[in-house]
């Protein structure tokens, strides 16, 4: 064994195969930090630590010793962590393993599970032969276990987490468990296919999950979806805003109900950074109308204050109209202009960019292809513009389908994947002008 795994506290001694499952796991530099009777508790594998968590964190991972040997079998078959999704990548064995996450009550898709069933015309190989992967099941607990025989070599199965993939996808605990209070361990979904490159079995896994999950949607009315790796899901330290004060108040804001409505749901959907920016952009749209026209009010104003105006003058009557007819047919992305002039306090935005650590985010190598950069030196363009012109950017390539014509050369920006991650700076901008709106409103009560 290594020094990481003598070093550790142990309680009980390993045998040599749970020494050598510990050996094994090592490889991904994960320790062994207690152990028990029942119990050996590990340090949770790296991609599943938030980037701001301490390494030397007390949250571990604990699995049941009996399935310690399991755990070492799985690993000498050359797993491998999933690129993108939480799960594991076995290629010689030739299977992908994801984790299944309900976006409801939790259990609620389970407890449908294990109702379900499948078709007992297809039969399948790996039950015949005994090559199912195995799972974390107590024999006195009701576990789903739905082997999904296909047409051709692959099958599909919803069943408890593997060992290895326990192991590398758990957020683990602050406590170890005991031996009597294991509970379940989660449901992944297994992909048995041909032995290939790792790439390939993952773009293949990949494509039949997503057609089974829309399925047990629509068919069966059973909702999962598979999860990504925590440590890639974007540096979120950016939301955590320093409390202006501790003294709460008799609220002074007058706001519309519909508008703290989206303001609060925006806040709500932290798993999904696209949804939260078009709540915070809804304010913005909702606001479009008003700044446009009280723009055109103080121009009209303008116009008709000017001691030269003459009412009977064709030329004095056009401007007016004028006015009237580019506020009426001015497009959304010169309105959201127009509204960020009128609302959004010049300081604001500088100090927005200046207090910050983001500005490379902003620029020309920041994550967010395809959406204007913004840089606050700018001598041509005012930042009130450039900040209007990639926020529309991103609502852009968030609301708008790839075979768009207008906007085919840049992809649609999806609720999972890098950019989406990345676009926690854009949400606190978009945040900060759906506030500067809202308190522009209550001004101008």
């Amino acid at each position: 064994m290594s020094d990481e795994v003598i070093s550790s506290p142990l309680t009980h001694e390993f045998d040599d195969v749970e020494e050598e499952a510990i050996k094994l796991l090592t490889k991904f530099s994960i320790s062994l930090r207690d152990s028990g009777e029942g119990y050996a508790a590990f340090s949770p594998y790296e991609k599943m630590t938030s980037r701001r968590e301490n390494q030397v964190s007390r949250i571990s991972v604990s699995l049941p010793r009996n399935f310690l040997p399991a755990l070492r079998d799985q690993l000498h078959s050359g797993v491998a962590p999933h690129s993108t999704s939480r799960g594991i990548v076995a290629a010689s064995a030739g299977y992908v393993e994801m984790v299944l996450q309900d976006p409801r009550m939790p259990g609620s898709a389970s407890y449908r599970l294990r109702r379900a069933t499948t078709s007992s015309e297809m039969t399948c190989r790996h039950i015949e032969d005994g090559t199912r992967v195995p799972t974390l099941r107590r024999e006195d607990h009701v576990h789903t276990d739905l082997h999904i025989a296909g047409k051709t070599t692959t099958c599909l199965e919803i069943s408890p987490t593997s060992p290895a993939c326990y192991a590398l996808t758990s957020h683990g605990r602050y406590a170890p468990r005991e031996r009597d209070r294991w509970g379940t361990f989660g449901l992944t979904v297994k992909v048995y296919l041909e032995s290939g490159k790792p790439d390939r079995m993952e773009k293949a896994a990949g494509e039949a999950v997503s057609s089974l999950l829309y399925e047990l949607d629509v068919r069966n009315g059973i909702r999962f979806h598979t999860d990504r790796w925590l440590a890639e899901r974007g540096d979120r330290s950016i939301l955590q805003r320093r409390a202006a004060t501790s003294v709460i108040r008799f609220p002074e804001i007058s706001i519309k109900p519909e508008l703290a409505t989206l303001f609060g749901f925006a806040a709500s959907t932290i798993d999904n950074p696209p949804l939260a920016f078009l709540s915070y952009y809804q304010i913005l749209e909702h606001n479009l109308a008003s700044a446009v026209k009280r723009r055109a009010l103080r121009k009209m104003a303008k116009e008709l204050s000017d001691p030269l105006f003459n009412k009977s003058n064709r030329d004095d009557l056009l401007r007016i109209f004028m006015i009237s007819e580019r506020s009426t047919h001015m497009s959304e992305s010169a309105q959201l202009r127009t509204l960020i002039d009128e609302c959004v306090r010049p300081e604001a935005l500088t100090d927005f960019f200046a207090t910050g650590d983001h500005l490379s985010h902003f620029g020309n190598k920041g994550p967010i292809v395809g959406v204007e950069t913004v840089n606050p030196s700018n001598p041509k363009v005012s930042l009130a513009s450039q900040v209007a012109d990639r926020v529309y950017g991103i609502r852009n390539r968030i609301v708008h389908a790839k075979d768009d014509p207008r906007y085919g050369e840049v992809p649609p920006l999806l609720p999972e994947g890098p950019e989406a991650d990345a676009l926690w700076p854009d949400i606190v901008l978009a945040r900060l002008l759906a506030t500067e709106v809202i308190l522009d409103g209550h001004a101008g009560t």
